[in-house]
């Protein structure tokens, strides 16, 4: 007789806005290319805004075709933000000039809107059923 094993995971997802940049592809030494970005998130007060930067793993057929779509407005330096869902986030040290550093990197899963230059140039549709992951308790 055998028995099925149910694996369990716990999902650690931040949502915010932020704007996106550095938009690129990475091709490492081993593993296939995959798309990147840096998204950096507003925080604070609406009157002194502070931002919170993350290196991005672009995660999903849905997330990476909203990305390529922003690229050409980011290359043209135009202010391109996104209302985003960011998980499996963790610290990455690196060092700047003599200096140790922290970059926090994680995958971009999820785009909800996109604003170009202030305008809305795309809204995800509603979602059926949200993610009930923290109801588990």
């Amino acid at each position: 007789m055998s028995t099925a094993s149910n694996s369990q995971y716990f999902n650690l997802h931040t949502a915010g806005i932020g704007y996106i940049s550095r938009i690129r592809e990475v091709k490492p030494k081993k593993g296939g290319a995959f798309l990147a970005c840096k998204v950096s998130a507003l925080c604070g007060a609406a009157d002194a805004v502070e931002y919170r930067p993350f290196d991005c793993r672009v995660s999903g057929a849905e997330a990476e075709k909203l990305v390529y779509r922003c690229m050409d407005a980011v290359n043209a330096d135009k202010k391109v933000l996104i209302a985003f869902n960011i998980g499996d986030i963790y610290p990455d040290l690196y060092e700047f000039n003599g200096e140790t550093k922290v970059m926090m990197k994680g995958r971009l899963l999820r785009i909800d809107w996109i604003k170009v230059d202030g305008q809305t140039v795309y809204t995800a549709p509603k979602r059926a059923a949200e993610d009930t992951e923290a109801d588990v308790a």
